[in-house]
């Protein structure tokens, strides 16, 4: 695990703005929830994953029948 994590500020910290990306030790992000978000390193893995399961007819949105009707 890497010792530090780029977060993507969502609230205005000091003299930096939201949208800009900061590095935060590893063990530190919980502290970081509400302020900022993990930024993904591998944006095109994320699609592939999103494609992936769009494609798969088991993950589909199909409606589940009420048990015992």
């Amino acid at each position: 695990m890497p010792d530090t994590v780029k977060m993507k500020l969502t609230f205005p910290r000091g003299k930096q703005q939201p949208g800009e990306t900061v590095e935060v030790p590893a063990d530190e992000v919980h502290r970081w929830h509400g302020f900022a978000e993990v930024v993904k390193d591998n944006p095109k893995a994320d699609e592939a994953a999103k494609t992936a399961g769009d494609k798969n007819p088991a993950t589909g949105s199909q409606p589940q029948k009420a048990a015992g009707k």
